[in-house]
């Protein structure tokens, strides 16, 4: 995906109807959120909320979709009684019905010093995460839900719960848009601290290059997992740190810390390639195991698409 415009395009009201900044601006791309919007983000696990929505609740209501039957008692409504049943069985039972309810999405972005790389000039791992994570609550809001945003490098640098109010997305995009790439990641220690502000369990989106200690990470999202969140993580990649195409003697530095070394790229590329390949097969399998929902988000592949394409598959193994 190209960088935005120097002078982006205006658009239409957010789903919140309300005007953002100049710097928020940018992240409203028309082109990709229409496509977006096209799609439904809806939990796999039982979720909670307030409304009538998308989602499955852990809660018995008036839906259409049939979960089970109990005794019939004098309090209930003659109209809930199975006929059919009694017919068959004659006895009195209730239809029980599996509510539809909306949810809280809250999407988590790493602003940290990695996501600053932009290894051929273009898009920045971060500014990939913003267009994504505006992306993914404007979807949110556009099916009734509550859509909130942290932003985080060492440790959570902003936090706005998710809300459905009407000028809540202007809110979102300011806290986007006005994340700057901080310190090194500690992703264990800011999911510890979010899964503590997360009233009731929802979706949860990770957004992260995930460059940090692979055992904190899976601690991290296991504590999410426990407090029975439906979790996502988009792992953020550049080409240049999958493919390494460098060829030429070259200085490389340590993208969170201090470390430097000049080497001839083609000595060490093989052993690089092979961690690297490793790296991200941990981490997709650390996602499998927990029953985490990950996709890998190379930076050189349109946002919009790659969510789109997501969604799809999503909504096809829910379904």
């Amino acid at each position: 995906m190209p960088p935005p415009p120097p002078n982006p395009v205006p658009v239409g009201p957010s789903p919140a109807g309300a005007a953002v900044s100049a710097a928020a601006q940018r992240l409203l791309d028309p082109a990709g959120m229409a496509l977006v919007e096209r799609m439904e983000l809806v939990a796999r696990t039982a979720v909670e909320g307030m409304l009538s929505g998308l989602h499955p609740s852990p809660f018995f209501g008036s839906s259409v979709e049939y979960a089970d039957h109990r005794p019939y008692t004098p309090s209930d409504e003659i109209r809930s009684i199975d006929w059919k049943l009694v017919a068959k069985t004659d006895k009195y039972y209730v239809k029980l019905f599996e509510e539809q309810t909306n949810t809280r999405i809250t999407v988590i972005l790493d602003t940290s010093r990695s996501m600053q790389f932009s290894g051929a000039g273009g898009i920045t791992k971060l500014d990939y995460g913003r267009y994504l994570a505006a992306a993914l609550c404007h979807l949110a809001l556009k099916q009734n839900d509550a859509a909130g945003v942290a932003t985080f490098d060492g440790e959570v640098r902003s936090y706005i719960p998710a809300r459905s109010l009407a000028n809540h997305f202007r809110h979102i995009l300011t806290a986007l848009a006005q994340a700057e790439p901080g310190d090194d990641t500690r992703i264990s220690g800011v999911l510890q601290s979010l899964a503590g502000r997360i009233p009731r369990r929802g979706i949860v989106v990770l957004i992260s290059d995930l460059l940090d200690d692979a055992a904190g990470i899976a601690t991290g999202l296991s504590l999410l997992k426990h407090r029975r969140h439906d979790l996502l993580v988009f792992h953020v990649v550049d080409p240049a740190e999958r493919d390494f195409p460098w060829t030429k003697v070259t200085r490389f530095k340590d993208i969170e810390g201090q470390g430097r070394v000049v080497t001839n790229p083609r000595t060490v590329r093989a052993a690089y390639m092979e961690r690297f390949e490793k790296f991200l097969g941990g981490v997709r399998a650390a996602c499998l195991e927990r029953s985490i929902g990950y996709e890998l988000a190379l930076t050189d592949h349109p946002y919009a698409e790659m969510l789109s394409a997501y969604l799809a598959r999503r909504a096809r193994q829910t379904g």
